[in-house]
This record gives structure tokens, C-alpha cells and sequence, in this order.
């Protein structure tokens, strides 16, 4: 009896986009939202924390290099010291 429960239960698959326990790259902010559920979404890039709107905005952070961006300028520079 207590089988037939659990197989009579719908399946749900839930993601959360606000953790990185793998790569899931660079989202736009609709794919975002299509993506998680409930009231209060966090719209900014699970990979870089930035808010993309347009498909090319996630390619052009795709291309561009870590070492070229104003963080890792700074924690190198910090680590130099």
C-alpha cells in the first residue's frame, strides 16, 4: 500500500540557480526565470553575477578571459603584496 503512494506521486525536478556546485554558464535573464521557481528570483549570471539581457551578451562573457577583468586585476595585485 505504501508503495503504490509513492508511485502515484507526481515528479518534480527543482533547480536552484543561486548555488555553483557545477558549470551551468552564462544565462540571459529569461532563461533565468524559465529555469527556478517562486517569488523571488535572483536575475543575475550564476557563472560571472552579472545581468545579461541579450544571447550576445552571454557570448561576449563566454569570450572574454578571466585575467582581463577588473577582479582578477585586483586580487593579483593584492596577492603580489
Amino acid at each position: 500500500m505504501r508503495q503504490d503512494k509513492r508511485e502515484n506521486r507526481p515528479k518534480v525536478r527543482a533547480e536552484r540557480m543561486d548555488t555553483k556546485c557545477g558549470y551551468i554558464g552564462h544565462m540571459t535573464v529569461d532563461r533565468i526565470k524559465e529555469r527556478s521557481f517562486g517569488e523571488n528570483i535572483n536575475v543575475a549570471c550564476p557563472e560571472c553575477g552579472k545581468i545579461h539581457l541579450t544571447v550576445e551578451d552571454t557570448d561576449e562573457a563566454e569570450a572574454c578571459r578571466l585575467s582581463k577583468t577588473e577582479k582578477f586585476a585586483r586580487i593579483k595585485s593584492d596577492s603580489e603584496i
